[in-house]
This record gives structure tokens, sequence and C-alpha cells, in this order.
């Protein structure tokens, strides 16, 4: 199957637009070459963790510093989204380890912790075969790839980590210090207040083929895993798009009021044009 079309969003900045253009056509010229530096990233665990952002990594124009990962994180996404995609595919494909034999769809709100909750002693566990990272809010995509799961054969798993708004905000936060990409506030609430009708409808439309954990973490003291589709309604407590929207822009509105968060870094997070 070739590798899938990457649109181009175009950009008003010319060293944002050069960027997009100079990926893309990098990837669609030698995809295998980003593939097998992406499986040889130990982050990947040899190409079982498929997303989108860690795919980004490999990109030098990204990578290259804190600012670049900011200013470029919007321009590579696509390209770094189809890589996902066919790294899914492959991984689909790599029948060695017949034990290995669930997919996960993980997701969640942008900080909200949801590498670390599949990690078991610092691994995945042995019956994944791989794990997909990603926004599940796409019906149609999401549903690609769970036939696509299911065609192989494998067990379909949507692990959905759950928590306070402001908590996953303080860890967007964090990691933008750290790394340079956080998450915009209208990304965050369309992720966490469109979940719940989205995945009703993939339970409508799969019913018990796919399988569903709630990783509720509200009290991070106490986190707890919820098995089945009955606890869907666990996603709708901190309310709809708009709502959540509210509650991360009085949060984001203080910090920067009160001098707890740089410039770039609320421009950012309100969906902002990165500071060159």
């Amino acid at each position: 199957m070739p590798l899938e079309p990457i649109k181009r969003k175009g950009y008003t900045q010319k060293d944002q637009a050069e960027v997009e253009e100079s990926v893309a056509t990098s990837v669609e010229a030698d995809p295998d070459y980003f593939i097998e530096m992406y499986v040889n990233d130990r982050r990947s665990f040899t190409g079982r963790y498929v997303a989108a952002d860690l795919f980004k990594e490999t990109f030098w124009q990204y990578r290259e510093s804190r600012e670049s990962r900011n200013r470029y994180n919007a321009p590579v996404h696509n390209s770094a989204a189809v890589l996902s995609a066919e790294q899914f595919r492959r991984m689909l494909k790599c029948a060695k380890r017949p034990e290995r034999d669930v997919a996960v769809f993980l997701t969640g709100i942008p900080g909200a912790g949801k590498t670390s909750s599949v990690l078991s002693g610092g691994e995945l566990p042995n019956h994944y075969r791989v794990i997909f990272e990603g926004q599940l809010s796409n019906l149609d995509t999401t549903t690609e790839k769970l036939e696509q799961a299911i065609a192989a054969n494998l067990k379909p798993l949507i692990i959905v980590v759950h928590t306070l708004p402001e908590h996953a905000l303080k860890n967007t936060i964090k990691r933008f210090y750290e790394e340079g990409r956080g998450a915009s506030i209208n990304v965050m609430s369309a992720i966490q207040g469109g979940l719940p009708d989205s995945l009703a409808e993939m339970h409508r439309l799969f019913g018990n083929k796919v399988s569903l954990i709630v990783q509720d973490n509200r009290d991070m003291s106490n986190p707890q895993p919820m098995m089945g589709w009955k606890h869907l309604s666990i996603l709708l407590s901190e309310g709809n798009h708009d709502q959540i929207k509210q509650r991360l822009s009085d949060t984001i509105e203080q910090l920067y009021a009160t001098d707890a968060i740089s410039a770039p870094c609320y421009q950012q997070a309100i969906g902002g044009v990165p500071m060159g």
C-alpha cells in the first residue's frame, strides 16, 4: 500500500512554509529512512509505540531546539501523521510474536499522561503488538484503523486517559518549557469535549469487537482503570467543548496576568503564531 498523500496547509510565514514543504518532500521521497530512525528510537519501543508527536523527532528542522519544536510543530504535523499511519500498518502485519494479539488505541487530552499509563515496569505489556496514540475524534480515520486491526485478527482496545483539564494544562505548560512543544487550549478542549460522542459512535459501529478502558486520572494519587463501555459516561464529567475551553481559558489568563508563564508560553497556549 503506497504512502498516504501528505496534505500541505500552506503558511504565510516563509520559514514555516519552507519547513512544511521540505519535510513533506523528504518523507515522500524516502519514508523508510524516517521509519528506520523512528524504530531505532528507544522511546518507540522498537516501533510498537506509534505516535505522530514522536515521529516529529525524526525531522532535524523540528528537533533542532526548543524554539524550533514550538515554531514548526504544526508545519511538520501532517508528514508525521502520514508516517505514523504507515508504521501502524506495518506493525499490524508483524506476526512474529503470536502472543502479541492486541492493538491499542490510546487517546485523551494532551497532558493527561497517556504514555506512562500504558507502561508496565518501563516496558509495554507483552500482549500488545502495537499502540497507536492519537486523536480518535476523526471518526473516518479511526474507523479505518479499527477495521485494519480486526482484519489482522487482533483485538482492538481503546484506552482513554481522563484527567482534569487544568491538570492537563499544567503538564503541557511544563512540557513547553522542557521541550518547546505545548498544546493549545482549543485543541485540548476539542479532544476532551469531543471524545464521548466519537467513542459512542464507535461502540455503535463495532459493538463488543472493540474493548474500552477509561483510565480515570482525576485523582492522581489514586488512578482508577475502568474496564467496559459502561464507563463511557465518566468522560462527560468535565463538560463539553465550550465548557472545557472556558475553564482552560480562565486558567491560562490568570497564569499570564500573574506572570506565572512567559509570553511565548501564553501565545502557544491560545493558539497564536509561534514566535520566530
